[in-house]
């Protein structure tokens, strides 16, 4: 009996199942124990992946890309006289319908529909170089079956398209309203192409499960380009998504907290969206993939309507990142959770015309490498924490924002309106704050550069702050306490509302005030009684104040402050590392007494740390 060559995907999962492993019953927050088809893709991702998670629902059958010749029925497409060898499908009046399970091979150029009507049976279309158009409605329209399983055949080339209107039986129906729509589970595997064209609204739709193992997938649609209602799997692929009003992907069953789910456990894909790029009424859960994503036309497209939504990954619940490469564009927030974002690894270029990454609740950086170089706001949430990563931030207001912003105490009023974060009203808001235990931390803002609505601490790390030019904001803002206890902080920007960290802090900090504003690029450096460099930093911004803590920084020492000069060092974010300090200009000798001291640019204490309190009289 002649079968088609497994792929290297078939093989994996048969190797994997034999190994007898579990199944995942759903998606959800948590991991759970994983199915043997999620354990198959697991196994594949592997190969060229660093997530050790998969968060997909998938069928062993899913990855089945295999079909049995002598059991399928060979449909060879004709505009006039299909040929069809088997059983379990007829032609009339355009329509190919098909009643009963099985295998059916498409190949050839038609006008009208591929209609399937199999009741709770399983329906395995292989697409071998297939062109199907219907000017009135959907190309291929699953009205009933258990599930359809669709392989696109290695090397061939299908495509699917639909009209600008669909002809419906009366003005009551508006279903179906995709190229390729389906009422219940639908799947798509295979390494060979498919193009999808959606004229009259989405280009790819399941009502139930959208499930894609495998494929190169090409989708322009008016409105969306792959929807599934319950959820969306993908586990392989690459995709080219293009859309004029709707997302590129999108999960919408808002009815079951259940379902309404993405995820993402590798592939390729492109995204040219009108709308949001990924969008789930739940949550999104990227186990790996390398994903770019532009939303109208960029960060910065003045003519969109801000009453719609243009983000790039999104959902309704929580975002959670394992790894991954990110290029994301949108006119909105880059990335958005009403609940938590989790980034655990990964790489991401962001420019967004608001938010960066916004979570409504937590943020939480475990890992990765993540530029924001344009953005309203850069990092947001009503608690921001930072364990690790390679992190810069640029933006026009906040840089890194805990419940902060211009609005009111509880909320922050962006281009697309105001984010609201929940919790008590006040200053000193205790349930909100920014914690940071490590990593290398840039921010470059023109508002706050660090601002928190509750304490900010710090453990270990660095975070380097080139803040505000006015003195409307400051580096560092905060409505509680800034404790740090490790690590090295540095901020510089105007001095009127300057701030310091606070005397609760076991480690010392030195803030020091200017007399004028020195220039972008001045050179500061503070040595220690042993000439040590302690800091050597030149910000990259007009600066009048410069706040300071280092592990090296000790109570009872005395330090060196000069000015200009030049350091052998190599310099990141501004401050220099590993050189030697020469030829500046020494301005004061400062004792540090305390675990805080504030002193102007000749070494005079300065009283007062808090908005402005500490700046010297003029």
């Amino acid at each position: 009996m002649k079968r088609k060559k497994l792929s290297s995907t078939l093989v994996i999962l048969i190797l994997m199942t034999l190994a007898g492993c579990d199944r995942q019953a759903s998606n959800t927050d948590e991991k759970t124990t994983t199915d043997t088809s999620q354990q198959a893709a697991k196994t594949v991702a592997q190969a060229t992946q660093t997530s050790e998670n998969t968060y997909g629902s998938y069928d062993d059958e899913d990855f089945e890309e295999s079909y049995d010749e002598a059991k399928a029925t060979n449909i060879t497409l004709k505009n006039s006289g299909t040929e069809i060898d088997g059983s379990g499908a007829s032609e009339k009046d355009g329509s190919i319908v098909i009643t009963a399970g099985g295998t059916y091979v498409f190949s050839g150029d038609y006008n009208g529909q591929v209609r399937i009507s199999a009741k709770d049976e399983v329906v395995h279309l292989v697409l071998n170089n297939a062109n199907i158009t219907n000017d009135s409605s959907s190309a291929i329209y699953v009205e009933q079956a258990q599930k359809v399983i669709t392989t696109l055949v290695d090397d061939s080339h299908n495509s699917l398209s639909d009209g600008a209107n669909y002809t419906f039986s009366s003005s009551d129906v508006t279903e179906p309203d995709a190229v390729f729509f389906s009422k219940d589970d639908l799947t798509i595997n295979g390494s060979g192409t498919l193009n999808v064209t959606g004229n009259y609204s989405n280009g790819i739709r399941s009502k139930d499960d959208l499930v894609i193992t495998n494929g190169t997938i090409n989708v322009t649609a008016k409105n969306n380009a792959l929807k599934g209602k319950d959820s969306v799997s993908i586990a392989d692929g690459t995709f080219s998504l293009k859309t004029s009003e709707g997302d590129g992907i999108q999960a919408n069953n808002a009815t079951d907290a259940e379902k309404g789910w993405i995820a993402i456990d590798g592939g390729k894909i492109n995204i040219q969206s009108g709308n949001d790029g990924i969008q789930a009424e739940t949550n999104l859960s990227i186990s790996t993939g390398d994903i770019t994503i532009q939303t109208a036309d960029g960060y910065d497209d003045s003519a969109i309507d801000t009453t719609k939504s243009y983000k790039g990954l999104k959902a309704a619940g929580n975002i959670i990142v394992d790894s991954g490469t990110f290029d994301l564009n949108t006119a909105d927030d880059s990335i958005h959770a009403n609940a938590a974002v989790t980034i655990n690894n990964g790489t991401f270029s962001i420019t967004s015309g608001d938010d960066g990454i916004h979570a409504d609740t937590d943020l939480l950086i475990n890992n990765g490498k993540i530029k924001v170089s344009q953005s309203y706001e850069g990092l947001e949430g009503a608690t921001v924490t930072i364990k690790d990563g390679d992190i810069s931030v640029k933006a026009s207001d906040d840089g890194i924002n805990a419940a902060g912003g211009s609005a009111n105490e509880n909320e922050q009023e962006g281009p697309f309106g105001t984010d609201s974060f929940g919790g008590p009203d006040g200053a000193g808001d205790s349930t909100k704050f920014i914690e940071i235990s490590g990593g290398t931390v840039f921010v470059d803002a023109q508002g706050d550069g660090v601002d928190s609505n509750g304490d900010i601490r710090m453990t270990e790390g660095t975070l380097i702050v080139n803040g505000p030019l006015d003195n409307g904001n400051a580096a560092l803002d905060y409505d509680g306490s800034f404790t740090i206890d490790g690590g090295t902080f540095i901020a510089s920007g105007s001095s009127g509302m300057a701030m310091s960290a606070s005397d609760s802090s076991s480690q010392a900090s030195l803030s020091i005030y200017f007399d004028e504003t020195k220039a972008a690029g001045t050179l500061i450096n503070v040595k220690d009684e042993t000439g040590k460099t302690i800091v050597s930093v030149a910000p990259a911004k007009d600066f009048s104040h410069i706040a300071i803590s280092s592990p090296n920084l000790k109570v009872g020492e005395t330090v060196t402050l000069s000015i200009d000069g030049e350091d052998s060092g190599t310099m990141i974010n501004g401050v220099y590392q590993d050189g030697n300090y020469s030829n500046g200009t020494q301005l004061a000798s400062i004792s540090i007494d305390d675990v805080l001291t504030s002193v102007d640019q000749s070494g005079n204490e300065v009283s007062g740390n808090q908005m402005g309190g500490g700046q010297p009289p003029m």
